[in-house]
């Protein structure tokens, strides 16, 4: 038999048999990738959607707290004496409460807390938080959701609006305020000239607060402190703006009571020249 005659025959049907293997395999491995696409990728994608939305549920409800710092404080401290898990002294609290929830490496925590602080300041609710992050890119897309000048422009718009309804709160509440008290010792200091309003350090004991030490304030502290309270209020800015508001129309009636009670000469004065405005 000819051997060569032989070789010749069976390389090209060798040859065939191969491509079609190949051909096939490769159909296989396309059919398999748009499985995994569709259950690992999409879905996976989906499934963390729904997880940062069930933890950006579980942080508004910190956001709003009384003991949200006794919280947090506990948070770190599990996770560093349990999982060895060390958080920077400026992580937001999104970003604790996302690290301690996923235990993730500090970058993607970062990204994850960035998504829900986008939420929150977008107002978007919980219903839409899913769909949020899809019509914003995703959230890799929404990685660089400082860069968004119109993002950022709210984001700056909400704090300013947030900042300026917490210290007409604080105005109104001098004439209603939510305690009071006379100190036994009074201390004054130098900075607090430079501060409208006056700060203690107390301490919670049986329903009942103990006044530690008054604060050394300066223009700069009190900004702090103000902004912090601003920063409560923007969490649901609408809601909170509509009850101050309502506040602060009670606490000028309540003045206008009192002016009328200590100073009746004073309070005609001031009612006649309301009627000369209206």
């Amino acid at each position: 038999m000819n051997t060569t005659l032989i070789e010749a025959e069976v390389r090209p049907a060798t040859k065939l048999v191969i491509s079609k293997t190949l051909v096939a395999q490769a159909d296989d491995l396309a059919l398999e990738h748009e499985q995994f696409t569709t259950h690992y990728v999409i879905g996976g994608r989906l499934a963390l959607y729904e997880l940062l939305s069930k933890i950006f549920v579980l942080y508004k409800s910190l956001a709003v707290a009384p003991d949200r710092k006794d919280l947090l404080g506990k948070m770190k401290h599990k996770m560093l004496h349990t999982y060895r898990i060390r958080v920077q002294s400026n992580s937001s609290d999104a970003g604790i409460l996302v690290r301690y929830i996923t235990r993730t490496d500090r970058k993607t925590a970062h990204v994850y807390a960035r998504v829900i602080e986008a939420a929150i300041a977008n107002e978007i609710s919980v219903d839409e938080f899913c769909d949020y992050i899809q019509q914003s890119g995703g959230i890799e897309q929404m990685r660089s959701i400082g860069a968004d000048p119109v993002a950022s422009a709210k984001r700056e718009q909400l704090a300013k609006d947030s900042l300026d309804m917490a210290w007409k709160y604080c105005q109104a509440r001098e004439e209603l305020p939510l305690a009071q008290f006379v100190l036994n010792k009074d201390l004054c200091y130098e900075k607090d000239r430079q501060v409208t309003f006056e700060y203690f350090a107390c301490i919670k004991q049986n329903g009942r607060r103990y006044v530690l030490a008054k604060i050394p304030a300066d223009a700069a502290f009190e900004d702090r402190a103000i902004r912090l309270l601003g920063d409560y209020f923007s969490l649901n800015f609408d809601k909170a703006k509509e009850q101050i508001t309502k506040f602060i129309d009670k606490s000028k009636a309540a003045h206008k009571e009192r002016i009328a009670k200590e100073m009746p000469g004073l309070a005609k004065i001031l009612e006649g020249k309301q009627k000369k405005i209206s």
